[in-house]
């Protein structure tokens, strides 16, 4: 099992789930990151450029899926003080990410 070692702001994270690394579309492994790094409330949301950095895909690609996402009611987006936006998901993404496990 390779382990992927990744930084988010003053913390180290492993990834080691294996799903990750399935043959499952992009737009499903963004999800299923912000579950694994418990982006579930606006104070726990994580932005773009950390999820594109982790996924080691193009940050345009990653908020064009998550706004996407937004629009089916799975991922919230809001703006911070600093005008960055970051994303969390919704209960609704919550269960379509356990769904992707079962």
């Amino acid at each position: 099992m390779q382990l992927n070692i990744f930084k988010v702001g003053a913390y180290n994270f492993v990834n080691c789930d294996e799903r990750l690394k399935e043959d499952i579309p992009i737009s499903e492994k963004i999800l299923q990151t912000l579950h694994n790094l418990c982006a579930t409330a606006p104070d726990l949301a994580r932005r773009s450029e950390e999820l594109a950095r982790f996924l080691q895909i193009d940050m345009a690609e990653v908020e064009k899926i998550l706004e996407e996402y937004g629009c089916e009611g799975y991922v919230e987006c809001y703006t911070n003080a600093e005008g960055g936006k970051r994303f969390f998901l919704t209960g609704k993404g919550i269960i379509k990410v356990c769904a992707l496990f079962t």
